[in-house]
């Protein structure tokens, strides 16, 4: 029995190990078509209001496509547009930054006794490469990211038209007495997985106007941009919001800004994060794709040794997909509830609270009457 035990394990380690070198060696084929893969589900409502106007599957198809490059465009040109407004203020924007690398080079003068002509000689040593080689990077990610979108698009439309042929393949692998489960599996999972996605949409475009309002109160120089950065880095959860943050904080000092501005910032992030986590992502969501922190952080780490970048953006989502899918199937639910967050902590925020200000409000009710 033991034997038997230890060859079921020796199995799952070696199928773990060839997924794992499936995965990153067809990382160029995979990634590009899961990508296209999610907008394709996202889509779908969208394709099928347009086949029920009488258009062609065809046809409809190709206006989703559309749609989304259009989107994208605004959304590129936003930010292009914010940019050029915050390189009118690049002379000053230069000038304190020389002056806070002034302060941070006496800093370490007067702490540590690194002349500022070492310290000078420490970054050239460990600066890579010159900028030819920085050039040539840029150029070579460029083609290469405009050659996947390219491809991505390919396989957006043709999952969009083909969508039915793949569902009926789906159906034509299981048993006759499980066809008709399995179709409500499918459906269940794409309606949940439509709502998750367009949740995120909407949970992004919130963060977003949250941002604005609070950055503009602050006083934050070009606070939508930074705004739209925060909200928009959402899609790689944790990592992306510290980023974005980070980002904002260092030209929050860079255009002369305060101690008590940085502060404020950073209070603000806090309590827009703490809002987002207990009170606007489990409503806009939904607690079937309500992620546990410890897997969401394994499954980001995973998918960034994978895939790159990429897998962190769509490693959430997958996984989020993957708990649907468990949850929908009996001998599955067990993976389905150790992907998914236990309860009690949002419990104990939320309930509680409700709980308190009830008892408050039924007790103030007594004393007045």
């Amino acid at each position: 029995m033991q034997k038997t035990l230890l060859g079921k394990w020796v199995l799952i380690l070696l199928l773990i190990f060839l997924s794992f070198s499936i995965l990153t060696y067809a990382k160029f084929v995979l990634l590009p078509l899961t990508l296209a893969g999610l907008l394709a589900m996202l889509f779908m409502p969208i394709s099928g209001w347009f086949e029920r106007k009488g258009i062609s599957r065809a046809l409809a198809s190709l206006f989703c496509v559309l749609l989304f490059i259009a989107i994208l465009a605004v959304v590129i040109y936003f930010f292009i547009w914010q940019i050029n407004a915050i390189t009118q203020d690049v002379s000053a924007i230069q000038s304190n930054v020389m002056n806070k690398i002034h302060q941070l080079e006496m800093f370490l003068y007067k702490s540590f006794g690194i002349t500022p002509s070492s310290q000078e000689q420490i970054i050239k040593g460990k600066t890579p490469g010159g900028l030819g080689n920085i050039i040539s990077s840029f150029m070579g990610s460029l083609i290469f990211f405009i050659t996947n979108f390219i491809i991505m698009l390919v396989y957006l439309f043709m999952l969009l038209y083909s969508r039915r042929h793949l569902k009926i393949f789906i159906l034509k692998l299981v048993p006759d007495n499980q066809k008709a489960k399995t179709e409500s599996i499918i459906s269940a999972s794409s309606k949940a997985t439509q709502h998750y996605l367009f949740g995120f949409g909407l949970l992004v475009t919130l963060l977003w106007i949250l941002y604005s309002i609070s950055f503009s109160i602050i006083g934050v120089k070009n606070p939508v941009f930074f705004a739209s950065l925060c909200g928009l880095l959402e899609v790689i959860p944790f990592v992306g919001s510290l980023t974005g943050i980070t980002f904002t904080v260092l030209m929050v000092i860079s255009q002369g800004g305060s101690g008590a501005m940085i502060l404020t910032v950073l209070i603000v992030y806090v309590i827009i994060q703490f809002t987002q986590f207990y009170i606007i992502q489990p409503s806009l969501l939904g607690g079937e794709v309500d992620i546990n922190p410890l897997i969401a952080i394994v499954v980001l780490i995973i998918g960034e040794m994978v895939w790159g970048l990429g897998g962190m953006v769509i490693a959430i989502p997958l996984t989020g997909i993957a708990k649907i899918v468990f949850d929908n199937v009996e001998e599955l639910r067990p993976y389905g509830y150790l992907l998914g967050r236990h309860t009690s902590s949002k419990q104990n925020v939320l309930f509680k609270s409700r709980r308190w200000l009830r008892g408050k409000t039924i007790k103030k009710y007594r004393e007045n009457d």
